[in-house]
């Protein structure tokens, strides 16, 4: 397997860490071919924006006021809370075929042992 991300140039540097770390897991339960590193980049990518996205909205609000041309005011939700649950949206789209939480791993494992059952090479 590749150590280096192909593509990599998309992701920051704390994008390239949540996208060690998550590979690591996966090599470590022999779910992830080197064909995975694409999409587990774009998990790794949609980590981090969510990640740095809810550090804003914690810290400003998820909404803001706007003031109009003739002094009156509303409130509006923030572009980064958009970003963000969307970014929440792909995580979990992404994240169950890399096994991230029990129960994903779980019918990963049980696929792969019923791949094997019918004569199927998992090997990478």
């Amino acid at each position: 397997m590749a150590e280096q991300v192909k593509n990599e140039g998309f992701l920051t540097e704390e994008g390239k860490l949540i996208f060690k770390k998550i590979k690591a897991h996966c090599q470590s339960n022999n779910i992830l071919f080197e064909i995975d590193d694409l999409e587990l980049a774009m998990l790794a990518n949609s980590f981090d924006l969510y990640s740095s996205n809810a550090e804003l909205c914690n810290k400003d609000g998820v909404s803001m006021t706007i003031i109009t041309e003739k002094g009156g005011n509303y409130s509006q939700i923030r572009p980064e809370y958009t970003v963000m649950k969307n970014e929440y949206q792909n995580i979990l789209k992404h994240s169950s075929k890399f096994g991230l939480n029990p129960g994903d791993r779980a019918k990963i494992f049980a696929g792969m042992k019923k791949e094997k059952k019918k004569g199927f090479n998992l090997g990478k």
